[in-house]
């Protein structure tokens, strides 16, 4: 997807994303916390204060409110390649955060600026051939040690692939597997960390949720997540 239709669907994207996931019984809401709760888990991997945050590919910036609530008096940061979405989430969200605009190529911050990054369901709409070049560039951004976190869809899901197929912001979308994303972090001079299948019950079937502690290892969740670590 260009930057082009990423302003399109940026005024419908929270209706259109709600329809999208009506099959799990959730809202935009419970995805967008579930994944800031994970990454206080990276920030004991880091060690030391977070000061700085990235939100890379922030759209409207879903993440940071969450981001707020679980990582109090850190400074938030979300950047995006649609200026139209990023004027919605200064909208949203201002005074939660700073927002600027990415070109694509290299980040608007200094080298070591952040202590922890995160990308939440952005590269399947990244050219395949510039994602080892996006990690280095966030990688470059964070300090020794950081770490980068990266939410996809897990491709082996069938619910995860009929949301996708069926959603018309996720059209040309490329589903990375858990161990491709894996080795785009080494192939980027990172080490990884930590990753895990997430997602495993619907909301009809939340009192099992708490099992899912123990699934982590199985393919079969609707999204994961790996975490490389700047070495």
């Amino acid at each position: 997807m260009d930057v082009a239709e990423f302003d399109k669907f940026a005024d419908e994207y929270h209706n259109l994303h709600q329809e999208n996931i009506r099959i799990t019984g959730e809202n935009p809401e419970y995805f967008a916390e579930y994944k800031i709760r994970d990454l206080t888990r990276v920030e004991q991997i880091v060690g030391g204060e977070v000061n700085n945050i990235l939100d890379f590919g922030t759209g409207v910036g879903n993440s940071i409110p969450f981001l707020a609530q679980y990582f109090p008096g850190t400074g938030l940061f979300g950047t995006d390649v649609s200026d139209k979405s990023l004027t919605l989430a200064k909208e949203r969200f201002d005074g939660f955060g700073e927002f600027s605009l990415f070109n694509g190529k290299t980040l608007p911050y200094p080298e070591g600026k952040f202590d922890l990054a995160l990308a939440t369901c952005v590269f399947h709409h990244i050219p395949e051939e510039k994602h080892i070049q996006l990690i280095q560039e966030v990688s470059r951004s964070l300090r020794s040690g950081g770490a980068f976190m990266i939410y996809e869809h897990n491709p082996y899901n069938p619910l995860t692939r009929h949301a996708v197929n069926t959603c018309s912001f996720d059209e040309n979308a490329v589903l990375l597997k858990r161990t491709e994303v894996a080795k785009l972090f080494v192939k980027a001079g990172m080490e990884v960390v930590m990753q895990e299948y997430r997602v495993f019950f619907p909301a009809f079937l939340n009192l099992l949720r708490p099992l899912e502690k123990l699934l982590t290892w199985l393919p079969f969740g609707g999204q994961y997540f790996v975490v490389g670590k700047k070495i």
